[in-house]
């Protein structure tokens, strides 16, 4: 019993105050949550972005003629839906078979596109016909409107739309490439432009191809199927 009065007789410790953070401290956490924020969202701009909207994409021609990089097929819906696409003009992303390929030939095909492919270099060469067949693909009205790409947007695609506005606006080769610095072209491709340019003006108005050079047949890229 007295052990228990002793015991009931201790009277409680008040509670500890809790410990606030010193400014210092809580302003590190501030900056520390601010940088991450802004690291988030750089990723997301990085990352997420291209999958619903194509690098470098522009209108040539207000309701009939886009550029852009290669698109995932996100993107490629987004365009079709925002544009009313019809025809794809693939400069050369990769080769027949190849899982970028595939991909953006399902793509197509499940969007009711015509896809046509070239096998143009990187660096903008390759066989000018290409460039060439291209060309008369995106001239034709009943092809309209036309994405011209190519994987990053810039060099091939920046010769291509280049031709086409020396052949449908009448545009200078200087003038006509005076924007691909803005897609972050290279000096080869005002090189490998005004090396070609008289070469497929001349084709382009005779009807034929450039002597010299293989031959393009241009036919839609084949469908295939969704599993290998």
């Amino acid at each position: 019993m007295i052990l228990r009065r002793s015991i009931e007789q201790v009277p409680n410790s008040p509670p500890k105050p809790p410990t606030k953070p010193s400014g210092f401290g809580s302003l590190i956490s501030v900056a520390i949550a601010f940088a991450l924020g802004i690291g988030l969202a750089v990723f997301a701009y990085k990352a997420v972005k291209p999958d619903v909207w194509p690098k470098r994409f522009a209108e040539v021609v207000p309701g009939k003629v886009y550029r852009s990089s290669e698109l995932s097929p996100a993107a490629l819906e987004q365009l079709v839906r925002r544009t009313g696409l019809k025809t794809v003009i693939d400069l050369g992303v990769a080769p027949d078979g190849d899982p970028r390929d595939r991909r953006q030939q399902l793509a197509a095909q499940a969007l009711g596109l015509h896809r046509y492919k070239f096998q143009l270099v990187g660096d903008s060469t390759g066989n000018p016909n290409e460039y060439l067949a291209a060309l008369r693909l995106a001239l034709d009205p009943a092809n309209q409107p036309v994405l011209i790409h190519c994987a990053t947007g810039s060099q091939r695609t920046s010769c291509a739309i280049a031709l086409f506005r020396m052949a449908a606006q009448g545009y200078t080769a200087d003038q006509a490439l005076a924007e691909s610095a803005d897609f972050d072209a290279k000096s080869k491709v005002g090189d490998v432009t005004r090396a070609i340019a008289p070469k497929v003006m001349k084709a382009l108005k005779d009807g034929g191809s450039i002597p010299g050079e293989p031959p393009v047949i241009v036919v839609p890229a084949a469908p295939i199927a969704a599993r290998p």
